[in-house]
């Protein structure tokens, strides 16, 4: 997620150019660039803060900030967010008395040296009527021609999907002792997807690192999200200017939920 953030954030500073000089987004301003996501049932993790970046820096992605006044406002309470060990601009909430629930509104705020970044979502609803074709996988490891495959479908509705696929086994037994050539996904006991609009996600063989049980959670994406990824899909002939739901700022605050399906890796 964080990786397709960096370059819709990229893509949107790009788009700077063909704004109107009185935009917000212009590049004049120096602003904060807020990425923060949370998870309906998962704790609060996933909040990072960076300065912007000029378009001729050798890096892709602007500098952490790590002494910001981070605070998360729900029904009316506030509620502090903690700067999270390193030099990475993230930030958690270290208490236990904060959920994520779905159709809870929150508010964001980051005050850092006399600027302030606002911004609201709201939780959405899981995806609805997963199906998975399979529970149990029978896998080939002796060839690589293994074509078999496991899908996931949902009921689709007019926003984006991704898909973050996991072994959950304390110990997992390699499907290969020795990897194929370019595949499965190096040794990653976990993957995700990129967003998708399509209402449904094949696995394939070679996606696929260890035996035993698995579960694939499918996360609906909320609309601040869906606006700015769609941004990022823009023919560059052609751009609008960048989405963004954060006000004295740059960049998406958003929620996700997801529904989840487990399946078990067999070798044959």
């Amino acid at each position: 997620m964080k990786k397709i953030f960096i370059l819709l954030i990229a893509a949107s500073l790009a788009a700077l150019g063909g704004c109107d000089s009185n935009s917000p987004l212009w590049p004049k301003n120096e602003l904060l660039v807020v990425r923060a996501y949370l998870y309906a049932g998962e704790s609060i993790t996933d909040v990072q803060v960076t300065t912007t970046f000029g378009l001729a820096a050798a890096a892709s992605t602007g500098l952490p900030i790590n002494d910001a006044a981070v605070t998360l406002e729900k029904a009316g309470k506030i509620y502090p967010l903690s700067a999270s060990r390193g030099d990475s601009g993230y930030y958690h909430y270290a208490g236990n008395d904060l959920a994520v629930n779905v159709g809870d509104a929150f508010k964001i705020r980051v005050a850092h040296y006399g600027q302030t970044a606002t911004a609201e979502t709201v939780i959405p609803a899981p995806p609805r009527q997963l199906v998975i074709s399979k529970n149990e996988w029978l896998v080939n490891a002796s060839t690589e021609l293994d074509t078999s495959s496991l899908t996931l479908s949902w009921e689709s509705e007019d926003t984006f999907y991704f898909v973050v696929v996991e072994n959950l086994e304390a110990s997992p037994t390699p499907i290969n002792q020795t990897p194929f050539p370019g595949g499965p996904r190096g040794q990653l006991r976990s993957f995700r997807s990129r967003p998708t609009r399509d209402n449904s996600y094949t696995i394939r063989r070679f996606d696929l690192t260890y035996l035993g049980e698995h579960r694939a959670r499918i996360y609906k994406v909320n609309r601040e999200y869906a606006n700015l990824y769609a941004f990022g899909q823009q023919d560059s002939r052609n751009l609008n200017e960048p989405e963004t739901n954060v006000k004295n700022g740059l960049g998406v605050f958003a929620g996700f939920s997801n529904a989840a399906v487990h399946f078990r890796v067999i070798k044959q």
